[in-house]
């Protein structure tokens, strides 16, 4: 079976911005990570990768991210495994569909991720301090991913979940990928509670699909045994057919080899 990791991510601090990691929330990470890179760790020699946004500075212009990735993918030797490239686009702005347009030029791209996780203060660059779901210019500008068949990362917190499921029966044609297990909390039975009710919600949507990543995220401490009951209760929520695995590398470096993380998806 081809191995596809649905969640890899690929920077470089030499060519654009990333405060996100730049300012010193996760000293652990490179600087840099490239294809090259991500093949080094990689112990298969036919993992596909699918590229996902990294949070590049939201006040560049983000197609610059695709051209990048576009760029690896045509000139790299083995650029060819790169399978496709999820970007980044504020589907609030009034020029959204013109974005999507420019975006979609490059023959990488497959949609969009924009990050609606949000709390006031915010604690990262990467968290936002305003509810995008209660903006009626954002729902709009989502419809607008219809015009380019593009699909849409979410990742949100828990407690989002149910709302997003809500919202998506305005758009139910469109693709929606539901990043690193829906945000559970590993040993907080309330918020799994939560959780649970936010992935059967987004479950009974025929337009949605979990990506089976962000391990850490979940559980800092996980192993096989610690993580198998979420994984678990995503793939009987939403069937196998509907799951896709994703390493989250390099962020989930910080915790993890990629050898580690494969390993535990072949035990699970």
């Amino acid at each position: 079976m081809q191995r596809i990791d649905a969640h890899l991510h690929l920077w470089d601090t030499t060519r654009f911005d990333y405060p996100w990691c730049q300012g010193g929330a996760f000293p652990g990470l490179p600087a840099t990570y490239l294809l090259e890179d991500a093949i080094a760790e990689d112990e298969s020699t036919d993992t596909s990768y699918v590229v996902i946004q990294a949070e590049m500075d939201h006040a560049s212009d983000p197609v610059e991210e695709t051209a990048w990735v576009q760029s690896i993918a045509d000139s790299h030797p083995q650029g060819d495994r790169i399978e496709g490239f999820v970007a980044y686009a504020d589907l609030s702005k009034p020029d959204i569909e013109a974005v999507l347009e420019r975006h979609a030029r490059h023959t990488v791209f497959r949609g969009i991720r924009q990050e609606i996780w949000w709390q006031l203060p915010s604690s990262r660059p990467d968290i936002l301090e305003e509810d995008l779901l209660a903006s009626p210019t954002w729902r709009q500008g989502f419809g607008a991913l219809a015009g380019v068949d593009a699909c849409f990362d979410l990742t949100c917190w828990h407690t989002q979940l149910k709302q997003f499921a809500e919202f998506l029966s305005e758009y139910p044609t469109i693709p929606v990928i539901i990043d690193h297990l829906g945000s559970p909390i590993a040993g907080d039975e309330e918020a799994l509670a939560s959780w649970l009710e936010g992935i059967k919600a987004l479950a009974a949507r025929p337009n949605t699909f979990m990506k089976i990543s962000g391990l850490a995220q979940a559980d800092p401490n996980w192993t096989p045994e610690s993580i198998r009951p979420l994984v678990d209760q995503v793939i009987n929520v939403f069937g196998a057919d509907r799951c896709l695995l994703g390493s989250n590398f390099p962020v989930e470096k910080l915790v993890s080899t990629y050898r580690t993380v494969w390993d535990a998806y072949r035990v699970l």
